[in-house]
């Protein structure tokens, strides 16, 4: 009786094992039973994970790194997601969950793995699930288009961002109604020229991004607005001002950009207005919580 206890408590930390731990591969891609997380491009800011068949669960992929904890939707497709590594050198914990019943999750795969980035602005110079583009974007192709034959950066961050709040409206209805999970599709946003602020964010970080200029899409709140909002943070190594909201780019640190509010500025063709906005835009009235 006692050596039969004995084999079932084997058997039982053995399935834990397993539900935890993953293959690991040559290329640092990691196999559990149900889902795969790829690590291969961690040095450029970045993973990959998916679940390995279609699911009708909702899913959801955990990353932590020392008190930062970042809680990002999986897609049930089977597909790989692609998710930030945007806290840092270090280790990273990655978990990925699988819900039970209600708002009860198992985790399914858990990894540790080491990060040593090549820049720290990696992670903001490519794609992710929320700053999602391609070669094909549309929204990549303008970015070129317009700025076509210039050299500097801060030129290109201009350009991008007087585009933006020049022709993307605020979409009142869609704030009313959009739902927790909603991820931005820049090509939509583009098309369609309206979106909220996270669209806003996602776009110019996809389109600045594309260009090889360092763009954090950032989420927290806004005491101005008393709102949890969403805005960018862009870095270049020129100097120089953008006038229109009168920023000064350092060459040092990151800079505060909020498209959604200058567009109302630009938008309403009044210069009151607009000095208004330019005052609203100011780091001291942000709160950072999270960033893409």
């Amino acid at each position: 009786m006692k050596n039969i206890k004995k084999i079932t408590l084997i058997i039982m930390i053995l399935l834990f094992i397993v539900s935890y731990t993953l293959c690991y591969g040559a290329d640092n891609i990691y196999k559990g039973t149900k889902s795969e997380i790829d690590a291969s491009h961690s040095e450029d800011g970045y993973i990959k994970v998916r679940y390995l068949k279609e699911t009708t669960k909702k899913l959801k992929v955990m990353i932590e790194k020392d008190k930062g904890v970042y809680t990002y939707d999986l897609n049930k497709k089977g597909e790989y997601d692609v998710y930030p590594l945007q806290m840092g050198d270090g280790k990273y914990k990655i978990r990925v969950f699988e819900n039970i019943s209600g708002d009860k999750y198992a985790a399914k795969q858990t990894v540790t793995i080491n990060v040593k980035l090549k820049d720290v602005k990696a992670p903001f110079l490519v794609p992710n699930q929320l700053v999602n583009y391609s070669d094909t974007s549309e929204a990549v192709k303008k970015a070129a288009e317009m700025t076509q034959g210039l050299t500097n950066d801060l030129e290109k961050v201009d350009v991008i961002y007087e585009y933006i709040i020049t022709n993307i409206k605020y979409d009142t209805e869609k704030a009313k109604t959009v739902k927790s999970g909603y991820l931005p599709v820049v090509d939509d946003i583009l098309n369609s020229n309206k979106g909220i602020c996270f669209d806003y964010a996602s776009l110019m970080a996809a389109m600045l991004r594309s260009l090889d200029i360092p763009a954090k899409l950032v989420t927290g709140y806004s005491s101005k607005l008393n709102v949890f909002h969403a805005w960018n943070e862009v870095y270049t190594d020129e100097t120089g001002w953008i006038k229109l909201n009168e920023m000064y780019f350092d060459g040092y640190e990151w800079k505060l950009m909020d498209s959604t509010i200058a567009s109302s500025g630009k938008q309403s063709n009044s210069p009151r207005v607009m000095e208004y906005t330019n005052k609203l835009i100011d780091s001291k009235y942000y709160t950072k919580q999270f960033e893409y």
